[in-house]
């Protein structure tokens, strides 16, 4: 048996894909594509990889203090940096963002017993949030703007 398939059923099924990925990108667990678009840096971008892998390859179940929902809720704290710097006007608004980034950070860290950001994964924040300001122009790259308020 032939099936004929017109233009209005190939439209239809398109339509059908687009939706899908359109429900799927309001889902929390799409934010990180909705940050790197914003961003759209591939330096960030595999700061942000290499952070997150690192993150959750340190997981040792049963010795570590953190699992990987932690890593999910510190990877959204930054996300939300990552979208919101983008739509930040002025320096004084962008560091407002950086200093609430770094103290839900600092807050997330402290209930992992303060082992869910050790040093490489300082450097790569730092770097995210540092990398992130200086595109749009409020910071040097060399210039780290979280030292003041963060204690990891």
């Amino acid at each position: 048996m032939k099936y004929k398939i017109s233009s209005l059923s190939i439209l239809s099924i398109i339509l059908i894909i687009i939706l899908g990925f359109s429900c799927k990108s309001k889902n929390k667990n799409y934010v990180k594509n909705k940050a790197m678009v914003t961003i759209k840096n591939t330096e960030i971008e595999e700061i942000y990889t290499r952070l997150k892998e690192n993150m959750i390859n340190f997981i040792e179940p049963g010795v570590t203090s953190y699992d990987k929902k932690d890593v999910e809720k510190c990877m959204h704290i930054i996300d939300d940096y990552i979208i919101h710097i983008e739509k930040a006007e002025s320096k004084k608004e962008a560091m407002l963002l950086v200093e609430k980034t770094v103290k839900l950070l600092n807050d997330i860290n402290e209930k992992c017993g303060e082992e869910l950001i050790e040093t490489e994964q300082r450097e790569d924040i730092a770097e995210i949030i540092i990398l992130s300001g200086s595109f749009k122009g409020f910071n040097s790259r060399d210039e780290d703007i979280t030292e003041e308020w963060r204690e990891w």
